[in-house]
């Protein structure tokens, strides 16, 4: 993975600040490592936005379609009991 982190002058401020060449290299290699390990992309977040977007995608047509399932029972039910109050009233008209 690139950063931008600058190991030469982390080194050298190390040092400046009293630690052994060795020991400089240790700790900018630890913190090397850590920053690799938990530094995120932007090709990482793009691929997890166009997941998050095609779940929300299918999600939403989930959604839109058991909501059409629903009112389609509703039209119907409301179909029969009117065809039904229709056919009563014709009934007791003639």
């Amino acid at each position: 993975m690139e950063n931008n982190f600058n190991s030469v002058d982390f080194m050298d401020t190390l040092i400046g600040g009293g630690f052994t060449d060795q020991q400089a290299k240790a700790v900018t290699s630890a913190v090397l490592k850590l920053i690799d390990s938990h530094l995120v992309t932007k090709d990482y977040i793009d691929m997890k936005l166009v997941e998050l977007r095609s779940a929300s995608r299918v999600e939403f047509r989930s959604a839109i379609s058991d909501l059409k399932a629903e009112l389609i029972k509703w039209m119907v039910s409301i179909l029969i009991v009117q065809t039904g109050a229709t056919a009563l009233m014709f009934t007791f008209l003639h």
